[in-house]
């Protein structure tokens, strides 16, 4: 089968990630498979020898060329590919596919990996659905996403949650018997959506009774600044830090102790799935979605209210004292994405395709 993926670029984003997961799976398969992608930001993912990557970027012609000529790249790729099937992620990227494929036979899935309500106002939200109308399906992370969707879409959604590379995983720890370091990680791009800030102002509340712990902050983005800022003003210099973005994520994940997530909203956040895996105990604000899809309160994990800096406080207070708790909270943790395997999600992924194909002939 001939498979296109389509994406605006293949940086440190968990969309990306999943998409280069699965682009390798399906050409491990023997299938035919290409990357479009429109490199809005700096490529961070390596991509396996077997799919062809294609390089669009026109980020310098100004806003209204640049749509344009994203427009006709996408239309030429879509119309060149043959028999198979397009497979799109995140929103601007699927509207655009959709409208490229317009007076084509081409079969089109358009993937949604946030929260809709979040990422767009409520105008473009519903123009996103009126063309999710053209789409032969769409696949989002978890049912409580689906629920957002009107019902005249609801037919075309399937739900698959994302993969976790166990393997690649291992691979950064490279058989390393890491210590365990007193230090609270958490990751993610320095975007509001993150809220980095309750997490600071969190751990500023139970520093003084930490004695030794640290925070450290993973990833890039534009509120370096304003975090920089934040630690300062909470007299945290030396034990809050921003780490920028790391190589190996898995690697520096697992010598943590404790992994916080505290996002005012998701998709299915691929770090928790990760620090998870590593056997470390999660707290997370109970955003959505996902977390609680993951997390079951007291049994793997925390869930906190979103920017409830009290609750977030206490429980980093409570972990830190109690390695015992720790040890079973992540052991518990570990089990609970053992269903995330690669080769597990990839069959779901595949019997979903052939489903739409099937249903299209």
């Amino acid at each position: 089968m001939k498979i296109q993926f389509l994406i605006s670029s293949l940086s440190g984003g968990g969309a990306e990630k999943v998409l280069s997961i699965l682009a390798k799976s399906f050409a491990q398969d023997e299938n035919d498979v290409s990357i479009l992608t429109l490199d809005k930001r700096p490529q961070f993912y390596q991509i396996d020898g077997r799919v062809s990557v294609i390089h669009a970027n026109h980020t310098k012609l100004g806003k209204i060329r640049e749509n344009w000529q994203d427009f006709l790249t996408i239309r030429k790729y879509v119309r060149d590919n043959g028999k198979g099937v397009t497979i799109s992620f995140l929103s601007r990227c699927n509207m655009l596919t959709l409208l490229a494929a317009f007076g084509t036979k081409r079969k089109v899935i358009v993937c949604d990996r946030n929260n809709p309500l979040k990422e767009h106002s409520k105008l473009v939200f519903w123009l996103s659905c009126q063309l999710y109308r053209r789409a032969d399906g769409i696949f989002v992370q978890t049912e409580k996403i689906r629920s957002f969707y009107p019902s005249y879409l609801q037919k075309k959604i399937t739900v698959i949650e994302n993969p976790v590379d166990f393997n690649m995983l291992q691979k950064q720890v490279n058989n390393e018997k890491l210590q365990r370091e007193k230090i609270i990680v958490s990751m993610g791009r320095l975007e509001p959506q993150k809220d980095f800030v309750t997490l600071i102002r969190a751990f500023a509340k139970v520093s003084n009774k930490m004695d030794g712990w640290k925070l450290k902050i993973y990833g890039i983005g534009e509120m370096q600044q304003e975090l920089q800022n934040e630690i300062e003003k909470q007299g945290l210099q030396g034990r809050a830090i921003l780490c920028g973005r790391t190589e190996r994520p898995f690697y520096d994940m697992s010598k943590g102790s404790i992994f916080v997530l505290s996002s005012y909203y998701e998709g299915f956040p691929n770090v928790l799935c990760e620090a998870m895996y590593a056997m470390l105990p999660c707290v997370s604000s109970d955003c959505v979605s996902g977390p609680s899809e993951l997390i079951e309160q007291g049994e793997n994990g925390y869930l906190f209210e979103i920017g409830d800096v009290d609750f977030l406080a206490n429980k980093l207070l409570e972990l830190g004292r109690d390695e015992h708790m720790r040890k079973q909270l992540g052991y518990a943790a570990h089990k609970t994405v053992e269903r995330l395997s690669v080769e597990k999600i990839y069959l779901k992924w595949v019997a979903a395709v052939l489903r739409v194909m099937e249903e299209l002939k």
